[in-house]
């Protein structure tokens, strides 16, 4: 990462360098213009840094379009460092060539900038990509320039086949890059708005149409076809090199802030220790449950599951061995009882379990079923009893009156000895 800096002042030259030097750039001295250039001719460099004034009646803006005028560095940005304002200056040193200006007393932010610019110019992107492009030249110059950003590149020159290999393949494109122009049946316009069809949202799979049309018009329809961004005709490799990182990294970030999402609402909806759903998500979830039950007349029943003497675990064994105990518990649940019921720790050592189109006479036998698993198995090598409480709905049925119900049912339970499940209709009976 080489940086030409251009000034006259030793103690500049120095003090530059040194910053430079601290963020990783490899720094390259020139005292004048006729110096400057010189170096841009034995040397590649990433940028030019250049004092607004310099010896021999020069300055930074004439040495910028001298950079500009030259074929081998024309494509340098160039950084103008200022002492102060120049008064009506701006925008002649813009049209000039200078890339930004930067007062001296920024010259810690610019050397931060310029790191990070250097690293956007010269980073590899992991991507793969779905590229359709009749022409063999265009394809085998875009195909080498994106394998050499470490792009895994899939070539089509027939767009129709490009559209049935993206319907049937399960790789993850990150990018489509298409020409506007194919061969074939179906046009580049034609696959992109197919593509379209089957994903609407941009961000998730961003397009870039390559064109001969430089019209404003037909940007427009290829904006507004569904492309992300177009690329014109005969293409230049750093240009495709910067819209490639652009459309690549941003749809990366989207796919970073979406797995950050749902991480966040794992984590406001799922018990840590266990799991399984929380209390605050049985609330956001039981709706769904009961509004089905009610438009399809169907059956709904309610339990909540106590472990017995649970706190002489936690005294006797320790908090430890006690979420051990949770935790395999709730391993339990889930393994006997159906993928559809809805399963969560209500707190401490209490769960409830929400199991849809399931009559009286079901959840009774479930719950029997996992009371006398966990009964008959030791749970991290102790001997563990639980009690159930079971509530069915009706037509009046929402969750706070079936938990009442079946929290009525567990005291019941508990009440008379422990180890059964008892159901809120006859919370005298005993289900063994």
């Amino acid at each position: 990462m080489k940086v030409l800096v251009v000034e006259s002042s030793r103690f500049h030259q120095i003090m530059i360098s040194q910053i430079f030097n601290n963020e990783g750039l490899v720094v390259r001295i020139a005292s004048n213009c006729d110096e400057a250039i010189a170096a841009l001719e034995n040397e590649t460099m990433d940028f030019v840094c250049t004092a607004y004034h310099l010896p021999y009646g020069l300055d930074g803006i004439k040495l910028a379009q001298l950079i500009r005028t030259a074929p081998k560095t024309k494509d340098i940005p160039v950084i103008l460092l200022t002492s102060n304002q120049i008064d009506n200056s701006f925008d002649h040193a813009y049209h000039s060539g200078v890339t930004e200006i930067y007062n001296r007393s920024n010259i810690t932010t610019l050397s931060k900038d310029l790191k990070r610019s250097i690293q956007t110019k010269r980073h590899e992107i992991n991507a793969s990509v779905l590229f359709i492009e009749d022409s063999k030249t265009v394809a085998a110059m875009m195909t080498k320039q994106m394998e050499s950003m470490k792009m895994v590149v899939e070539h089509f020159f027939s767009a129709a086949e490009a559209l049935e290999k993206f319907k049937k393949s399960s790789i993850e494109y990150d990018i489509i890059i298409t020409d506007l122009l194919v061969a074939g049946t179906l046009s580049g316009m034609g696959f992109v708005r197919e593509i379209r069809k089957l994903i609407p949202d941009r961000s998730k799979l961003p397009i870039l149409v390559i064109s001969g049309f430089d019209d404003v018009t037909r940007r427009i329809e290829l904006l507004n076809m569904g492309a992300n961004d177009y690329i014109v005709k005969p293409i230049v490799k750093e240009e495709l090199v910067a819209r490639l990182s652009n459309l690549v990294t941003t749809k990366q970030l989207f796919d970073q802030v979406k797995i950050q999402q749902e991480q966040l609402y794992q984590l406001a909806m799922t018990d840590q220790l266990t799991g399984l759903y929380n209390r605050h998500s049985l609330v956001q979830l039981l709706p769904k449950y009961f509004s089905h039950s009610v438009r399809h007349s169907t059956p709904l029943s309610l339990l909540v599951l106590d472990i017995d003497h649970f706190k002489h675990i936690n005294d006797d064994h320790g908090h430890t061995k006690g979420d051990n105990v949770l935790r395999k518990f709730g391993q339990l649940i889930t393994a006997n009882f159906r993928s559809e019921d809805l399963i969560a720790r209500y707190g401490g050592e209490e769960f409830v379990v929400i199991m849809a189109n399931s009559p009286h006479d079901d959840a009774i036998e479930k719950a029997e079923q996992l009371r006398t698993h966990i009964e008959s198995h030791l749970i991290e090598g102790l001997k563990v009893t639980i009690s159930i409480g079971v509530a069915c709905a009706d037509n009046n049925s929402n969750f706070e009156l079936m938990f009442n119900q079946a929290d009525t049912a567990l005291y019941h339970a508990k009440d008379s000895g422990r180890n059964q499940t008892i159901t809120f209709s006859s919370p005298e009976v005993v289900v063994q």
